[in-house]
Parts: C-alpha cells; sequence; structure tokens
C-alpha cells in the first residue's frame, strides 16, 4: 500500500520523527521524502489516470473494442 501526504514544512520535523517511530515499531516498511517537482513521466501518469473514468464510462457504454485479455490483479 502507497500513502501520499503533503505536510507542510513546519510541521515536517515532526512527522518524519512520527514515521521513524512507525519504522522501528515494524508499523511501516519504508518511507520516501520525495519533492513537489513533477517529471514528464510523473506528468504523463497522472495524465493516464485522468483518463480512467472517461475510458470506463466509455467502455460500459459500448464505445471500444472487445477483446479477449484479461488482466487479474493480485498483491497490489
Amino acid at each position: 500500500m502507497q500513502l501520499q501526504i503533503d505536510v507542510s514544512s513546519v510541521k515536517s520535523t515532526i512527522f518524519l520523527e512520527l514515521l521513524n517511530v512507525f519504522k522501528k515499531d515494524n508499523m511501516i516498511n519504508d518511507y520516501r521524502v520525495i519533492d513537489h517537482e513533477k517529471s514528464a513521466y510523473d506528468h504523463e501518469v497522472l495524465n493516464d489516470l485522468s483518463m480512467l473514468g472517461d475510458t470506463l464510462r466509455d467502455a460500459k457504454n459500448g464505445l471500444g473494442h472487445r477483446t479477449s485479455t484479461t488482466v487479474t490483479i493480485q498483491n497490489v
């Protein structure tokens, strides 16, 4: 499972200490701090995700074409 939280810079030190406590107690496996800069890949992924709703609605309304491909997602 992945969780993304936006923390203000004022509270970031306290939050990082809390994450360290969770990691020491084996409540979380690991964490990483990422900056606000988004790469071209990030923009591409976010754009693709934003289109999922339209794609599902179109598929429900019979648009597109049916294939025999089945996707099974396990242990995500």
